[in-house]
């Protein structure tokens, strides 16, 4: 039986059922309206707090002249104004545009304008940069400054009106009714640019909300009376911490400690003090908790650590687990496209399955396509990872080309080749553009990597193709060499004859690059882009 909307007021209808994240921060401070939600290295809010502050935003953005589904650019560190501004974006229905510190000023400025972006909140130790920014991005209109701009800095006179923070919290404190259709954006991260400039991920307020239930349940997050309790160092700029940690974190209750970045000392001194429940971080960061145990620390209070964005060492999960017996250690995969995390690797799988991703999470189905098709692959075969379900995003901002692909078949390509066996569990295998076609032959650059990181004194190691009119591609390595290495041309040496030892002919290395480091973006990943002009 259909229902016959009729006799109700559209404006009515569509308030009472909003899907909106920034009702997220109303529903928590409904129930735990005392507790505290989130802290920084300045100080912290209650639930009832955040809630005001974001509805504050929320006016003051709207009093700018700004409109729904219009651009908030975030340039900031960790704190809690900025999740404010993500909130606050989200009540007024505009989208939330953080943006990646690290990820370069060309592609800071190309993220700023291409999405015409007019409002820019930056952080006051980042104001100086930015200020001196914006005068190449037109657009820009108004430059608000987290905790005022420093004593001496100066706005141009014909630049951008320059605002403090507090100057959008002059308005009402209460949540606007905005209409918001459940697909509309809410959220705008570029993505991290490995194999290319960062592309604009648009992300609805259905998917984001779908993101943040489902996260907190996998994570197994309490809700009621006793809240879990995290700390991130992760930057809010990138969905894992976004995504998966701050706004799970909000929708149930629990209380989030921002880091501005990562201290091993300092960060697990933390996690004792604030006797944190659980944690999501690189398994650097994860590594520190060990290191903390051996200092004495007392991290009892953890139970569950997720682990993302690169693998563990089995020596380091073992360390871990043994410093944290009573914590569950998961592996999460996934991808800004999809609102993370589409893949959890649970430690009661077996054995002979530990170097796979795992089950995937119950709002995201996992399948097997043909690379870049329509085709499903059988069980067990080898193909591109495509998805189905809420948390997919609703497409790149203004790329229409790389819309149609991503989208072929009505399921969304990661560009991740993998396969799914029999018992529904995925494996990795590479990135599509990771391949190195040599002589015919796909070679996948993780399998020469995993191989050449046996070699004694190799630190890091990163593999790419070189064009070759020959062979089509030739396979290059990017080395990092380990701290008793040989002098560089015995190095090279020394590689060439271990790749031609443990590696076929057309996976064996045929050209080797030493550096002092692998360029990597903000969480981790290598950026294929810049290695692919040192070989």
């Amino acid at each position: 039986m259909r229902l016959d909307p009729t006799g109700i007021d559209p404006h009515d209808h569509a308030l009472a059922r909003r899907c909106s994240v920034g009702d997220i921060p109303t529903r928590a401070a409904a129930t735990f309206a005392d507790r505290t939600a989130v802290t920084d290295d300045t100080g912290w809010w209650t639930f009832a707090e955040l809630e005001s502050v974001s509805n504050r935003v929320a006016h003051g953005l709207a009093g700018l002249g700004l409109e729904p589904e219009e651009p908030v650019a975030l340039l900031s560190t960790n704190c809690r104004e900025f999740v404010a501004t993500y909130f606050g974006s989200a009540k007024a229905g505009m989208v939330a545009l953080p943006v990646n510190l690290l990820s370069g000023l060309e592609n800071i400025a190309h993220a700023l304008t291409d999405s015409g972006t007019r409002i820019l909140v930056v952080h006051g130790a980042l104001a100086e940069l930015a200020l001196g920014a914006v005068g190449a991005i037109p657009a820009i209109r108004f430059v608000v400054v987290i905790g005022g701009l420093p004593d001496g800095l100066t706005p141009a006179p014909d630049g951008p009106t320059v605002l403090s923070f507090d100057d959008l919290l002059a308005g009402d404190d209460t949540n606007p009714d905005t209409v918001i259709a459940d697909r509309q954006i809410v959220q705008c991260l570029y993505s991290s640019g490995t194999t290319s400039r960062p592309k604009g991920v648009l992300t609805s307020h259905l998917a984001v909300t779908v993101a943040a239930l489902g996260n907190s349940a996998v994570f197994g997050m309490a809700w009621g009376a006793r809240g879990s309790v995290t700390v991130c160092p992760l930057p809010l700029f990138h969905t894992a911490g976004l995504n998966g940690v701050l706004i799970p974190s909000v929708t149930m209750g629990a209380t989030i400690h921002l880091l501005p970045g990562f201290d091993p000392v300092g960060y697990a001194d933390t996690v004792a003090r604030v006797r944190a429940t659980h944690l999501v971080g690189l398994p650097l960061m994860l590594e520190a908790l060990a290191d903390g145990t051996d200092r004495g620390l007392d991290l009892s209070s953890i139970q569950m650590l997720l682990y993302a964005m690169a693998p563990m060492s089995e020596a380091m999960r073992t360390r871990l687990s043994a410093a944290l017996p009573d914590a569950t250690i998961v592996l999460g995969s996934g991808m800004s496209e999809c609102t993370p995390a589409t893949v959890m690797q649970w430690p009661e799988l077996n054995a002979d399955k530990a170097d796979s991703w795992g089950y995937p999470t119950p709002f995201a189905e996992n399948r097997i396509s043909e690379p870049g098709g329509a085709e499903l692959m059988p069980t067990g075969q080898d193909g591109e990872i495509v998805y189905r379900g809420p948390t997919v995003m609703e497409g790149y901002w203004n790329n229409p080309d790389a819309n149609a692909e991503v989208f072929a078949g009505g399921r969304m390509h990661s560009g991740d080749l993998g396969r799914i066996d029999a018992e529904g569990v995925v494996w990795f295998s590479d990135r599509v553009k990771d391949i190195v076609k040599s002589g015919g032959e796909n070679v996948s650059s993780l399998h020469v990597e995993r191989v050449l990181l046996d070699h004694p004194h190799v630190a890091e190691v990163a593999c790419i193709g070189r064009p070759d009119p020959t062979w089509g591609e030739q396979v290059v390595v990017v080395v990092v060499p380990a701290v008793d290495a040989p002098p560089e041309a015995d190095l090279i040496d020394s590689i060439l004859r271990f790749g031609a030892a443990h590696l076929t002919s057309s996976q064996r290395p045929r050209g080797v690059v030493v550096t002092d480091a692998i360029p990597r973006t903000a969480t981790g990943k290598i950026r294929k882009v810049e290695l692919r002009s040192m070989g």
